[in-house]
Parts: C-alpha cells; sequence; structure tokens
C-alpha cells in the first residue's frame, strides 16, 4: 500500500486542505489489513474465540433482529440509538470485511440507511450526535464501494448536515473546549465524520481536524502528571477510548500525532486503569461508575504504542472470565482486534508494581498484597466533589481480601431516573440536589461526616504521604472538604504485611461547642456486632472482624442501604455501617479502625 502523501505544518501542528489521503477504507482497518488481522487471530486461541463471538453477533443482527435503529428519544438522550447504531455498523463492518459475506452488507446498508433518514442525530445532547457521526463515518468509509450511489449520498449528506455543521456552527461551544470526556468523544466523532468525507469537503474538513488538534489537548492535559483520570473508570474507558480512536486516525491518515502524546501523564494511564481494577476484577467505583471490571479496547491500542505487556493482564482475565459479560458486549468490541491481534494473550505479563499512586485533579492510591485473584486490596481517593462526575467520597477508602470487596463503594445511579422526576444533578453546587442522591453524598461513602453536614464543593483533597510498595499506606489531608466544622481532619490507611487493613484518622475540632463525627462503611457483607468496639463481617464462609480502637463511646447505627426515593436503586444486599462519637471542643482526637481477617 502506497504511504500517504499530505501536507502538514508541524510546527503550527496543523493539517491543510492540500492533504492527500489514503482511498477508502481508511478509518481503523485500512484496504488490505484484513488479511494480516485474519492471519494473527488464527494463531491464537483467544483471539479466535473473539473473532467468532463477533460473527456471532453480527449473524444475531442478520438472522433475529428484524428492523433497523429507529429515532427513539429517551429522557433528554437519544445516545442508546446512536450507540446501538454505531454497535450494529461496526460488528457487521467487521464481518463483512472478515468474511465477505454480503448478508451482513445488506443488514449494514439497512441501519445506514436508517440513521440517514434521521430528522437529526439530536444535537440538544451531542453526544448523540458524536457518537452518530462516527457510526456514520465508519458506515461511509468501510462500505464506500458497496453502497449504491443513492445510498452513499444519503449517509453524505446526513454527516454533513446532522453531525459535521451542527459543530460548526458554534465553534465555541463548551462540549469543543471542554477538558472532559465531552470534548474527547465529541472531537472523535467529528474527526473521523471529516476524514470519511476528506475529499468532497476538504475545508471544512480541515478546520473540524485542526479545531480538534488544538482542543483535545486539554483533556489530554488532565490525565497528568502520572495519568490517573479524574473521572474514573468507567468515564476512562469512554473518555480514552475516543481519545485514542482520534489519535489512531490522526496516525493512520496524516502519519503523525501532532505532538497530542506528549500531554504529561496520557502515554502512562495504561498503568491507572490496570491498578484502579481489584484482584476479584472489580473498579475502584468512586464517582458515577459502576462496580464490575469490563473488558475494554483501548488498553490494547496503548500496548502497541509503549509495549508495555503488563496493560493487558487484567484484561485476559476479564475476557475469559464466565460469569460476567464480555468484550463482545463492547459497541467498539472489533477495535480490540484491530488494535492488538499482533498481540498473543496466552499468558500476560503481570505488573512489576503492587501499589501506584496517581496525583492530578482525583489523586488515588492503591495497593495490593500480590496480584492473584485472592489478594489483599486497598483504594483510597483524594479530590474534590466539583469534578465532573465527582460524589462527595473524598477520603474514601475500599477493601477487599480473599475475592470479597468488604468496603465497598455502591457506584453510580441511573441518569435518567433521575432527570426523569426533575433532579438536577447536574449542578455541582454546594445546594444542589445532586448531593440529595443517596448514592452521591458523603454519607453513603466509606468516609467522614461531621455534624451531619455535606462535604464542601469547593475543597480538594490531597495526599500528604504515601508509601508506594506492599506494605503500604497513603495519608490524605481531608480539611478542606470539612473545614467548617473541624480545624483539621487527616486519615491515614494502610494496607499490611498480613492483608489486614487500617484506617486512620487524626481530628482536631474547633472552640466553642462538641463536634458530633460519624464515620462510614458500606459493605455487601452480613453485620453482627460482637461487642460494643467490634463487629463481625460474614460474606460467602469468610469472616472478618471490624474493631475500633481510640473511641471510649461511640454508637452504632447499622442499617440496610435503602435510599428515600423509590426512584433510586435500592441497593439489595448492601448495608451501611455507621458509628458516631461526640468529640469535645478544642481537641485532638486520634482513633483507628482495623478490618482483619478472622483465625
Amino acid at each position: 500500500m502506497l504511504c500517504a502523501l499530505f501536507c502538514v505544518t508541524l510546527s503550527s501542528a496543523q493539517v491543510t486542505d492540500g492533504a492527500k489521503i489514503h482511498r477508502h477504507p481508511r478509518l481503523l482497518l485500512q484496504s488490505g489489513q484484513e488479511r494480516t488481522l485474519l492471519r494473527d487471530v488464527k494463531k491464537d486461541s483467544t483471539w479466535s474465540d473473539v473473532h467468532k463471538g463477533i460473527l456471532s453477533v453480527a449473524n444475531t443482527y442478520v438472522q433475529k433482529i428484524s428492523k433497523p435503529v429507529e429515532y427513539i428519544v429517551t429522557g433528554r438522550r437519544l445516545l442508546s440509538v446512536s450507540r446501538e447504531a454505531l454497535r450494529r455498523v461496526i460488528y457487521l463492518g467487521y464481518a463483512y470485511r472478515t468474511t465477505k459475506d454480503c448478508a451482513y452488507l445488506n443488514r449494514a446498508r439497512k441501519e445506514l440507511a436508517a440513521i440517514a433518514s434521521f430528522k437529526d442525530w439530536h444535537p440538544s445532547h451531542f453526544l448523540d450526535v458524536a457518537e452518530m457521526t462516527l457510526a456514520a463515518a465508519i458506515g461511509y468509509d468501510w462500505f464506500y464501494t458497496n453502497l449504491k450511489h443513492d445510498e452513499l449520498e444519503a449517509l453524505y449528506q446526513a454527516i454533513i448536515e446532522k453531525g459535521l455543521l451542527p459543530s460548526v456552527s458554534n465553534m465555541d461551544a463548551w462540549y469543543i473546549t471542554t477538558d472532559n470526556n465531552w470534548g474527547q468523544v465529541v472531537h472523535a466523532g467529528m474527526v473521523y465524520g471529516a476524514i470519511a468525507i476528506w475529499e468532497r469537503q476538504p475545508e471544512l474538513a480541515v478546520q473540524i481536524v485542526n479545531r480538534a488538534i488544538k482542543y483535545i489537548r486539554r483533556p489530554m492535559e488532565v490525565y497528568g502528571p502520572d495519568g490517573a483520570y479524574p473521572e474514573g473508570c468507567g468515564y476512562w474507558d469512554y473518555g480514552t477510548t475516543y481519545n485514542v480512536l482520534l489519535l489512531d486516525a490522526l496516525n493512520q491518515v496524516f502519519g503523525s500525532d501532532f505532538g497530542l502524546t506528549r500531554a504529561k501523564g496520557f502515554m502512562q494511564t495504561g498503568a491507572y486503569i490496570t491498578h484502579m481494577c481489584s484482584p476479584s476484577l472489580q473498579w475502584f467505583a468512586y464517582s458515577d461508575n459502576g462496580n464490575i471490571a469490563n473488558a475494554m479496547t483501548s488498553p490494547y491500542w496503548f500496548y502497541r504504542q509503549t509495549g508495555d505487556e503488563s496493560i493487558l493482564f487484567n484484561q485476559k482475565r476479564i475476557l475469559h472470565r464466565k460469569e460476567t459479560p464480555s468484550l463482545l458486549t463492547d459497541r467498539l468490541g472489533p477495535c480490540a482486534v484491530i488494535w492488538g491481534h499482533h498481540i498473543r494473550l496466552d499468558h500476560p505479563k503481570q505488573p512489576d508494581a503492587l501499589s501506584w499512586y496517581g496525583r492530578g485533579r482525583t489523586p488515588v492510591y492503591v495497593c495490593r498484597s500480590s496480584w492473584d485473584y485472592d489478594a489483599a486490596f486497598l483504594g483510597m481517593k483524594g479530590g474534590s466533589p466539583s469534578t465532573n462526575h465527582s460524589h462527595m467520597d473524598q477520603g474514601e477508602f475500599i477493601y477487599e481480601s480473599h475475592g470479597i470487596m468488604w468496603a465497598a463503594d455502591l457506584g453510580t445511579e441511573n441518569y435518567n431516573n433521575l432527570e426523569q422526576v426533575g433532579m438536577d444533578i447536574w449542578n455541582m453546587k454546594q445546594d444542589s440536589q445532586r448531593w440529595t442522591i443517596y448514592r452521591y453524598g458523603n454519607r453513603q461513602h466509606n468516609t467522614l461526616t461531621f455534624n451531619d453536614h455535606k462535604q464542601l464543593v469547593d475543597g480538594a483533597v490531597r495526599f500528604t504521604d504515601v508509601v508506594n510498595s506492599f506494605p503500604g499506606c497513603a495519608t490524605a489531608d481531608l480539611t478542606p472538604v470539612y473545614k467548617e466544622d473541624v480545624k483539621k481532619a487527616l486519615r491515614r490507611c494502610s494496607l499490611l504485611e498480613d492483608g489486614s487493613l487500617t484506617v486512620e484518622d487524626f481530628v482536631e475540632t474547633l472552640p466553642g461547642s462538641s463536634t458530633k463525627l460519624t464515620w462510614t462503611m458500606v459493605t455487601p457483607a452480613i453485620v453482627s456486632q460482637s461487642d460494643n468496639n467490634s463487629l463481625l463481617l460474614t460474606r460467602q464462609g469468610k469472616s472478618v472482624t471490624l474493631r475500633v480502637e481510640g473511641l471510649s463511646k461511640l454508637t452504632w447505627d447499622i442499617r440496610p442501604a435503602t435510599p428515600p426515593h423509590d426512584f433510586e436503586n435500592p441497593n439489595q444486599d448492601y448495608t451501611v455501617i455507621h458509628f458516631n462519637t461526640q468529640l469535645p471542643a478544642s481537641a485532638a482526637v486520634s482513633f483507628k479502625v482495623t478490618l482483619s481477617e478472622c483465625q
């Protein structure tokens, strides 16, 4: 294949409308690359299974689902339709390109015709437009030589009128200049649309690509300095995957990433998502994120770029997990094969480090006793409630041992359920309704509460000391989110040699009157009280003891994690452990909670 000829001004990091690029298909899987992919897939049993699974998904669309996607807005979003369209196009496209079976082509034509005929792609919620544009762009590019003229023309017009032009009608829209996941998704979708129709609208395409090169730097900078993503694991998957899609397109089409991967921390972020996964394959689910670790596509891209095989350690384990969904539930699942088919997955390399510390907007610390399934695991986070998608979970810890998450985070809520009853969940101000949601407040996270007050949204918790090893520990200054109630609040979490956890809190109270302290831990275990200072936690035939030291008077409050509203998740099988105590005025108080395996 001839290399792309292009005009790039590296000093200004821009492309020009003189660029001459590959013929179609040019995005993700370029013309002729199917042969290498299929050769590699045959050499590895895991990839062979994934490949067969992708074809099985495509067969479902051909044989069992009669209708193409329909324009159905759910709440304030068309997003589920955009995502399903993307899933259908890329699975059918992969199947057709690797088998040449026209059944996949004919079904893809129906899907593409359907989305081209939509009245719009729902620009009031621009993620909907971005993901639909990506679907249309991949379809236009991958099926370019297979679609009839009128089909191709309808899809071209839709990409222009429903995707690209709405994005340039307001060039300063917040989602264009933002530094969160919206910027990553929007710019990726628009760049794919621009590259797909490059020959017919080169000036518009250049404008959109250069805009992305300029503004994608903002969300890429938030990974600094170590790779920690401020919005947590699920949003790492979302934002980072689209960011990687964009970088992949720039490299394949223009032969350059325009210096974008030099953003501090970005190319190190594979370590972040690897260490955020517990031994039992659960995420450290802080902020608006789920608990169960999912198969991802972007780690294969990072491995291809960095050569760090340990990035794939958990992904291989997830691919072989039988009891939970696999890579085939990911709408971009075929990208894992496209980016990773040359990688042998039989014996992934385990990471050398047993702990990891990421600074940045949302600092996090994790430590484990080993990379085995039954290892002990500690996670601790800082940051601010004001960060995008954050909860009032600053100072939170989680703890797992022998495959059981004893101290857990309940995770995110269903946005649509909350929005449908009028909850103002995207307002991050101190008095916002967001903080009345059960899963979002500090009283339902493994942290502290003083005088029954909420954490302060303008505060930011930072780590003051970290032992980055096993045994390991981290100390965080919680004062900024509690400064109206206490003079100082420090928390130190330690994972000990025997796998036990200690959580030590130091509080200096204000003068005047006593301060009510509430200590919280959420658990899926069955909880029973041993004595005034101890609890027994039991789950799946294993037990740990929770013991409080340093407080002479405390009151337990142990109850199901049941929210006050029926539109919230019922949190079945979870219990919230509180203990309360009164701290005297102008006092310095230290106490420790230990979780240890029963002998």
